[in-house]
C-alpha cells in the first residue's frame, strides 16, 4: 500500500471486525473480517437475485417444483482470503477474485494505492522450479504448423475436427526440473505471444507449491478442506488450515 509495508494495526482502524456489504441493483456483496494474530481471515462473496428460476427439480423424485427462493433472496458463492500482514502476502481461494477482494479494500483506503504484485518474476520462477506437476498449453491450430516441435500432422488433424483451440496438457509424477525441461519453459515464456494461454504448475526445493498462468506467478496451497451437510466450506477449520500450512512454509 503505497509502496509500504501493510500494517494491520492502520487496517483495524479502518476495516474493523465485521461483515460489511454492498448492494447493487439485485446483486449483492459481502465480505466478513477477522483478525487474528498477524492475519486478516476475509470470508467474502457475491450473488444476484435474478435471473431466478421460478421451478426447482427435487434429485428424488424428479419432480418440478416452485423454487422456494424468493425473488429478492440470494444463494453467495464464498471465496476465502487471508493476508499475512507479516510478510504481506495475500492468499485467496480463487485467484478470479482476487480483484474484487482489492477493490473492497481500495474503496475502505480511499486515496490509497494498493497493488498486489506476483510472488515471482519470470526469471525467479525458473529458477525455483525443481519439480514439475503439468504444463499445460492453448494454442489455434496455425502455431502448429509453424512450430519445431509440433509437426503438421498434428495441424492436420486439429483443423480436421474444426476446432479453433487446441490444448496440450502434460501431466508429470516428481519430475525433476533439469536443464533440458528449463530450456522448454524458457522457451514457452520466451514465445508467449503465440500461445492462447499457458498454465505451469510445480514445486519449489522445499516441495511448496509454484504455479504460473495467465494471471501472473503464484504460490499455491493444496489440501482437502472440511464440508458440511449442505456442503459448504467450514470457515473456521479451513482458516485454520490454510495458516497452518502456512506457518509450516514459512519455517
Amino acid at each position: 500500500m503505497d509502496d509500504q509495508a501493510l500494517d494491520i494495526e492502520e487496517f483495524q482502524d479502518k476495516i474493523p471486525e465485521s461483515t460489511y456489504s454492498v448492494v447493487e441493483n439485485k446483486k449483492i456483496h459481502s465480505y466478513t473480517l477477522n483478525y487474528y494474530k498477524h492475519y486478516l481471515k476475509i470470508k467474502f462473496g457475491d450473488g444476484s437475485a435474478m435471473p431466478r428460476n421460478p421451478t426447482v427439480i427435487n434429485i428424488s423424485t424428479n419432480e418440478a417444483l416452485p423454487n422456494p427462493r424468493q425473488a429478492d433472496q440470494v444463494e453467495q458463492k464464498e471465496t476465502f482470503g487471508i493476508i499475512d500482514f507479516k510478510t504481506g502476502f495475500l492468499w485467496v481461494s480463487n485467484y478470479k477474485k482476487r480483484n474484487a477482494l482489492l477493490e473492497f479494500l481500495r474503496q475502505n483506503f480511499r486515496g490509497k494505492k494498493i497493488l498486489s504484485k506476483d510472488v515471482y518474476s519470470e526469471e525467479k520462477f525458473i529458477q525455483a522450479i525443481k519439480k514439475l506437476d503439468n504444463i499445460k498449453l492453448s494454442a489455434t491450430p496455425n502455431l502448429f504448423t509453424q512450430s519445431n516441435t509440433l509437426s503438421g500432422v498434428l495441424s492436420d488433424e486439429i483443423n480436421g475436427y474444426e476446432a479453433t483451440t487446441a490444448i496440450l496438457s502434460f501431466q508429470y509424477h516428481d519430475k525433476f526440473v533439469g536443464r533440458n525441461l528449463t530450456e522448454k519453459i524458457k522457451s514457452i515464456f520466451n514465445n508467449r505471444l503465440n500461445f492462447t494461454g499457458i498454465v505451469i504448475s510445480g514445486r519449489d526445493e522445499k516441495d511448496l507449491g509454484m504455479l504460473f498462468n495467465p494471471e501472473g506467478f503464484f504460490r499455491k496451497i493444496e489440501f482437502k478442506a472440511a464440508i458440511d451437510e449442505n456442503e459448504m466450506f467450514l470457515a473456521d477449520e479451513l482458516f485454520r488450515q490454510v495458516i497452518t500450512k502456512i506457518e509450516n512454509e514459512n519455517t
